[in-house]
């Protein structure tokens, strides 16, 4: 597995392994079958550590700017958790039994709601998809959604969201591209030498 530093700081595996589970999701949710998924997963953990590498930087540049946000900012991030969560009361159990601080819980979502905040700057030249757009996705795709037994009126709004996903996408990979520029990212691969020592030697 690689190994990656940002501005000197190691990418944890789990965020990886987090950006790897939800591009996973989507991909299925999104009519990959699960062999295209399997085929693909090479090519998904690759994914996976380059948008771990982009909420890092992302998350290290929200810091910085110092992106003001509100408590009802955080009170929206809150009660996203507690939706999935079913409910307030299992959101403040879930919290007991790790015991952890609501408080400090707080701190970490404003992290996220300010990522939220710099994430919906990046965005904000990017228009929604047009009818146009979903229909040629959709006429591009005819076969799958036959074979699914989908109309254009029964895709429309999953195309729709792929569409804005995908192109919300570029703007936040240009975003992180400049990001990149100015940060520090250090890989280490871990290879056996070719001199048979059984030493590991780090490339950047």
């Amino acid at each position: 597995m690689k190994k990656v530093k940002v501005n000197g700081a190691p990418i944890p595996e789990e965020a990886v392994q987090f950006e790897f589970d939800r591009l996973v999701k989507f991909y299925a949710n999104h009519g990959m079958t699960p062999d295209e998924v399997k085929a693909n997963i090479p090519k998904l953990r690759e994914k996976a550590l380059e948008q771990a590498i982009g909420a890092k930087l992302l998350v290290d540049e929200a810091s910085r700017l110092e992106i003001p946000v509100s408590a009802a900012d955080v009170d929206a991030e809150v009660a996203k958790i507690a939706a999935q969560l079913g409910g307030m009361e299992n959101y403040r159990k879930a919290l007991a039994a790790q015991k952890i601080d609501e408080a400090a819980f707080r701190k970490e979502l404003e992290k996220g709601a300010r990522v939220n905040a710099l994430v919906n700057k990046a965005c904000l030249g990017v228009d929604d998809p047009s009818e146009e757009e979903v229909t040629a996705f959709f006429e591009a795709h005819r076969e799958q959604y036959a074979a699914a037994r989908q109309t254009i009126v029964e895709s429309h709004d999953a195309i729709k969201d792929l569409l804005r996903h995908e192109a919300r996408g570029r703007a936040m990979d240009a975003y992180v591209a400049e990001l990149r520029e100015k940060a520090k990212i250090e890989y280490e691969e871990e290879t056996e030498c070719g001199c048979g020592c059984g030493h590991h030697h780090h490339h950047n």
